[in-house]
């Protein structure tokens, strides 16, 4: 980057300042969670692996330096990177969540329209006027203060100069308000256009065809060409890049499917198991259905084999199983999931992979009810599951649980190498000596 940026800071004081954007990004949010309840892993390589520990996903900035690459199956690099003194961990799904709930729950009660776009970052705005490199510096203290977790603030007009700013943010100060139209230019003149925000390697190939190289050739090109080639996606691109904000935030979108699958540490035939299996994935989907306040109507059920076995017989089926009216009861995903499993499962078959898709998802206060039946049924329904899941927030996760699933750990799922569930779990609380 060129000098001009090096710890420069461009604020605005104008009457006329147009509303600004602050995307709040974790910094390596996996090991920083990590990090906080286990001080012996800063200042160290360490990596998190994903399902079945398998690849990485998640790399400190010391494991970087080592040149682990993100994604890389990591029986490739453990040699390499044990002999630096690195420590690799097994994705702690519960701790990651909870730390994400609380920093934004933090971000919510400081900022306006949040817009949660991942686990580890969020789009606010910020108000008209003020001093927005102080405003961002001080909410980063308080996260980390607070939390424990580092984040980087990108500020700027609209969301995709945002993200420009906060990939200039993680690399330097970790706050970076872009608001100078040369300081834009001269970013996006350095920025090849495949990593513009929303710019993926198909539309950047058709892009370079067309002669846009960069961010700023992007930023030039005449609005009428983009839309006519490439669509109004790039079109809106454009004039974000422009100042021109086209990408409005959204408060807590709700999601329009719900996914819930998983690899397995070992392969499965016996029925009975995987029914057993696939029913944790049915209740964490209608748990994360009944968080967003929605009901679903359909749920797919996929089973798949190991392709990577030339022993097994290859094979792969999925079937869609509809309710008669929208719920959020677990027990009705549960049947129709065995009645789907009971049309696709072949005995001859050894199952590497499986999951569940809840379909049709509308808002629980706008559902389509079967006619000819009571209201009150639903409301009961609701009313019970709604307890059900109070008594697990209270007294611990699956202290009440279906029949079909198994009690305790979930087997199935090769965490060898996982930190303690230090919020969520009472037995795992840290403990000071």
């Amino acid at each position: 980057m060129m000098n001009l940026l090096s710890g420069a800071v461009f604020l605005l004081y104008s009457e006329n300042c147009k509303p600004m954007f602050a995307l709040i990004d974790c910094d390596n949010f996996f090991v920083s969670c990590e990090r906080i309840f286990q001080p012996n892993l800063k200042n160290r390589p360490v990596v998190v692996l994903s399902n079945n520990d398998g690849c990485v996903v998640a790399r400190s900035y010391e494991a970087k330096a080592l040149g682990i690459p993100m994604a890389v199956p990591f029986f490739k690099v453990e040699k390499q990177f044990k002999s630096a003194g690195g420590i690799a961990l097994s994705s702690n799904y519960e701790l990651y969540a909870d730390i994400s709930q609380r920093i934004m729950s933090l971000i919510r009660d400081e900022f306006q329209n949040l817009e949660i776009y991942s686990i580890d970052e969020a789009f606010v705005h910020l108000p008209e006027k003020g001093d927005y490199f102080k405003m961002a510096q001080d909410f980063h203290n308080k996260i980390l203060k607070y939390i424990g977790v580092s984040v980087s603030i990108g500020v700027a007009p609209t969301k995709t100069l945002c993200k420009l700013a906060g990939e200039y943010a993680k690399k330097h100060d970790k706050v970076f308000v872009l608001t100078e139209q040369n300081v834009i230019s001269q970013m996006l003149t350095q920025t090849d256009v495949e990593q513009i925000w929303g710019i993926g390697k198909h539309s950047a190939q058709k892009l370079n065809f067309m002669g846009i190289f960069t961010g700023e050739d992007l930023r030039l090109a005449p609005r009428a060409l983009l839309r006519k080639s490439m669509g109004i996606n790039a079109e809106k691109t454009a004039l974000e890049l422009n100042g021109i904000p086209c990408l409005e935030a959204e408060n807590d979108p709700k999601q329009k499917t719900i996914i819930s699958s998983r690899s397995f540490e070992k392969e499965i035939s016996d029925f009975n198991q995987l029914e057993q299996i696939i029913s944790e994935f049915v209740d964490g989907a209608c748990l994360r259905l009944r968080k967003q306040k929605s009901l679903a109507t359909g749920i797919i059920t996929y089973i798949a084999s190991n392709r990577f076995n030339p022993n097994q017989i290859p094979y792969q089926n999925s079937v869609l199983i509809s309710l008669a009216a929208p719920s959020n009861n677990t027990a009705k995903f549960l049947k129709a999931m065995k009645l789907g499993l009971q049309q696709i499962y072949r005995a001859d078959v050894a199952y590497k992979r499986a999951g569940v898709t809840l379909t049709e998802i509308q808002d629980e206060n706008l559902p389509q009810y079967d006619l000819l039946r009571p209201q009150e049924e639903n409301g009961k329904e609701r009313k019970l599951m709604a307890a059900f899941d109070e008594i697990n927030r209270k007294i611990g996760k699956k202290s009440v649980y279906f029949g079909i699933q198994k009690s305790g750990v979930q087997y199935f799922i090769r965490r060898n190498h996982k930190s303690r569930n230090f919020t969520t779990s009472w037995d795992d609380l840290a403990s000071v000596h």
